[in-house]
């Protein structure tokens, strides 16, 4: 695991690329060691995801956890969104050289991450807002927005990280929302338990 000071470099660097500006890169590990480590960042984002199934399974939910169990519900969550992180880290891997993107790869992975771990720091007030309020036609607004700018910020900070290529950044973020949609899918045929 990274240090915090670590954590905080990584997360200035994936805000300065959101933010249109490429030296964001020079903040982030970009070594071999730097890349395996960029995948501590699912740590690092644990506990605003869980806030997340929390919020689902409190406002959504209708008391399912004490049906089924927590460990079985809560470990359906854990599962999908490990899936849904790491699926299209493994098919953009796979694909890198025929698509010309054997160089990109690593500055892409690990600026993903990293952006992927803040943006759930980021939008973790939304879950508690739910929480409190409930889910309501404000809320649902709200999380519209919220999903709009975590989609506009993750193409941006993959346009940055991969040399300003638009149609790459827009294919990734297409991939890395399907990746979500397939991983969630079969979780839930897997287990029965609904996650989204």
């Amino acid at each position: 695991m990274p240090s915090i000071d670590d954590i905080v470099r990584f997360f200035s660097g994936a805000a300065l690329l959101m933010a249109g500006r490429s030296e964001g890169l020079k903040r982030l590990d970009l070594s071999a060691d730097g890349f395996w480590q960029s995948f501590s960042a699912i740590v690092v984002a644990l506990p605003p995801i869980a806030l997340s199934w929390i919020e689902f399974e409190s406002v959504q939910g209708e008391g399912r956890v004490t049906d089924m169990g927590p460990v079985a519900v809560y470990g359906a969550h854990a599962l999908a969104d490990i899936l849904a992180w790491v699926l299209p880290i493994l098919v953009l891997m796979l694909v890198a050289k025929p698509i010309g993107y054997s160089r990109k790869i690593v500055p892409l992975v690990v600026a993903t991450n990293w952006g992927g771990a803040m943006l759930a720091w980021v939008f973790a007030p939304y879950w508690l807002i739910v929480l409190f309020v409930g889910m309501g036609g404000g809320t649902a607004l709200l999380g519209t927005l919220v999903t709009i700018a975590s989609i506009a910020l993750t193409v941006r900070l993959i346009f940055f990280a991969t040399g300003k290529d638009l149609g790459g950044a827009v294919a990734v973020t297409v991939l890395m929302i399907v990746g979500a949609l397939v991983s969630y899918g079969a979780v839930m045929d897997v287990t029965g338990i609904a996650l989204i």
